[in-house]
């Protein structure tokens, strides 16, 4: 069931875009407030304690619901309940549409409004300069909005897909956290991120050119001076910069369907569908050799 619901969830949040607005998230605001209130005195609070308690707690009450319908309803119910969970996490919104409408946009002053707040700072005035931060938004995006929710589903099931997605919101989000607890979940993220992103350089290379990726993974961490298990996602990135600004991306077939100035915005957004093509066939894959159910 895990690679139906994926698609099923996928294609219901593509074809059906009012489902954006089911993703709220006010509750956390809520819970946090109430978690300090009623546990901000105990021992280890400011810490390891309430990170602990804030991220379990919503868990918990997952899997209860979980429980519930399997009781109720079998495996049907808990089918259902994967694919309201994953159209819920996926997201905040979706990412084909936003970076379509930044391609489409016949404004030239709204789309680069619209650019400059999906790479989340300025426009670089520079050519070079702004298809490079195009290219790693759209691969930092996917990684957050799409493939990490599909790792940890595919690992851990719902729980994954929601605890990937609740810990994102921690971390991006304004909430009343200690520092502490703050630091341990830009931790755990950091943790969750990258076998996700790691895979996600491994399909790039598979989908594109094996040797290039390679160069640029390798490149990455020799600059960096770190280990492959430390540091942060960024050899993904400058992987994903390599092909597409090499050309290797053109050359695999996009160049027919790219023109104007946000070639590398639509480049790196067909090379993320490519990725997503090969994790749904590895995922099949597996389906067959009985790993995953």
């Amino acid at each position: 069931m895990t690679i139906i619901a994926i698609l099923l969830a996928f294609a219901l949040c593509h074809f059906v875009r009012e489902l954006g607005r089911f993703r709220q998230n006010q509750w956390l605001t809520s819970w946090i407030n109430f978690s300090n209130d009623a546990f901000g005195k105990l021992p280890g609070w400011q810490d390891v304690l309430g990170f602990l308690v804030i991220i379990a707690i919503p868990v918990l009450l997952l899997l209860l619901i979980n429980q519930l319908l399997d009781a109720a309803l079998g495996s049907t119910g808990v089918f259902l309940l994967a694919i309201v969970v994953l159209v819920y996490t996926y997201g905040p919104k979706d990412l084909d549409t936003e970076v379509a409408a930044i391609i489409d946009s016949e404004d030239e002053e709204s789309r680069q409004e619209a650019l400059g707040k999906f790479l989340r700072g300025p426009v670089p005035e520079d050519h070079d300069s702004c298809r490079a931060q195009a290219v790693e938004s759209v691969f930092r995006e996917a990684l957050r909005r799409w493939f990490g929710i599909i790792f940890w589903f595919a690992v851990l099931g719902i729980v994954g897909a929601f605890l990937y997605r609740l810990v994102d919101w921690l971390v991006n989000g304004d909430y009343a956290l200690t520092d502490g607890q703050k630091g341990l979940f830009i931790r755990l993220r950091q943790i969750m991120d990258w076998p996700a992103a790691q895979l996600m350089t491994l399909s790039l290379a598979i989908a594109t050119d094996f040797d290039s990726v390679f160069v640029a993974w390798k490149q990455y961490h020799d600059e960096q001076g770190h280990g492959l298990f430390e540091g942060d996602n960024g050899f993904l990135l400058a992987s994903a910069c390599s092909i597409v600004l090499t050309g290797h991306a053109a050359q695999d077939g996009y160049a027919d369907q790219l023109d104007g100035p946000m070639i590398g915005l639509q480049q790196a957004m067909d090379l993320a569908w490519r990725i997503l093509g090969v994790w749904m066939t590895a995922l099949a894959l597996l389906l067959l050799i009985g790993v995953i159910a």
